[in-house]
């Protein structure tokens, strides 16, 4: 009696490895579709900031493609977003439109290929240090080149029903929206890119009643005393508003590089950054104002990784490029899991504000 239940035992084992496979194949499918879905978006709603007048380019966090003309970069982009949404929504399609949306996916495949070859050549430069040896371009790669074999298959396994299928593209989503401002902080945000430039731009965290920055601080202020002192940048430009504890970070800021080293002359205080945006626009108006001369044409930002997209995302829009530069935090700060999470909802509501507001 005893071999009967075995024998079942046996007999269902393929049954249920065909069971686990169908479901990895529906959870891969709905993770295809679901990033389809964002990325697309992701297009459009830069492309509609750009055609309202924001200087920020919808391309840049995937692709760089300054080289290209802006009516055939945003009118293949554009064409890009529709073929992608287009597969996202309904898989199964004619052959053209098949054959359309793994063609767009071979492309955009081929050009974060060039910019891994970029990415290579200036690290090999000295021009770029990245934590992470591998660009995020090559995720990107490997993503529009998977995304694009699924299509020209037709292989797009989903759940039995619509509203399954709903709700998973939908976890999809949120999932993809999570994990892109991550790769860029992870992949972006760690990698330091300092060379000469006209002033380092240090922005505030708190600054406790005795005057002492908090550790988060302290390391973006060592940081940027580092960029100054093997002469990298001529000023340093502190920003930060009035803190919890009654002081000023700014103020407090250039205290601290002066107690390191740093002339008090060439420390520019900007004691109304209250936020990031703050800081941007008080830096864009010293600029433009003739305040803070760029000879060279370059700023460098200084803050944690984290914060970095943000930065570059928030210059961008104001129509300067700048240069970033991750803090050195010599070891783990206990509350950066919270500022990483609370940062990737500011990304993106900083995003969609300048792009639709």
């Amino acid at each position: 009696m005893a071999a009967f239940p075995a024998a079942a035992s046996q007999g269902h084992g393929p049954d249920r490895l065909r069971a686990v496979r169908a479901k990895a194949g529906i959870l891969t499918g709905l993770a295809l579709r679901g990033g389809a879905l964002f990325v697309g978006a992701f297009l459009l709603v830069g492309i509609v900031g750009q055609a309202r007048g924001r200087t920020m380019d919808p391309s840049l966090w995937l692709l760089d493609l300054h080289d290209v003309a802006a009516p055939a970069r945003l009118g293949g982009l554009a064409a890009s977003a529709a073929l992608l949404i287009g597969w996202g929504l309904i898989p199964r399609a004619g052959f053209a439109r098949r054959i359309a949306t793994a063609a767009a996916c071979g492309v955009l495949a081929l050009l974060a290929l060039r910019d891994v070859a970029g990415f290579a050549a200036a690290v090999a430069a000295g021009g770029v240090a990245p934590f992470i040896p591998v660009p995020l371009s090559a995720v990107v790669a490997l993503w529009f080149a998977a995304l694009g074999t699924a299509v020209a298959a037709d292989w797009a396994p989903g759940p039995a029903t619509r509203w399954r299928t709903a709700a998973g593209l939908g976890v999809a989503v949120v999932a993809w929206g999570i994990a892109f401002p991550l790769a860029q902080m992870l992949f972006f945000g760690t990698t330091d890119y300092r060379r000469q430039a006209d002033a380092a731009v240090v922005f505030g965290a708190r600054v406790y009643a005795n005057g002492q920055p908090s550790e988060l601080l302290a390391n973006r202020i060592r940081t940027a005393v580092e960029l100054y002192r093997t002469g990298l940048v001529p000023r340093l430009v502190m920003s930060g508003g009035d803190g919890a504890d009654g002081v000023n970070e700014a103020v407090a800021m250039r205290q601290v590089a002066i107690a390191d080293g740093v002339p008090g002359d060439v420390v520019v205080v900007d004691g109304k950054g209250v936020n990031t945006e703050a800081t941007v626009a008080n830096v864009t108006t010293l600029v433009a104002d003739g305040s803070l001369p760029l000879p060279h044409g370059a700023l460098i930002t200084v803050s944690q990784a984290y914060h970095l997209p943000r930065v570059q995302l928030a210059f961008a829009a104001a129509g300067i490029d700048v240069l970033t530069v991750p803090a050195h935090d010599p070891k783990f700060i206990v509350e950066m899991p919270i500022l990483i999470g609370r940062e990737v909802l500011a990304f993106w509501a900083y995003d969609l504000r300048t792009c639709l507001l």
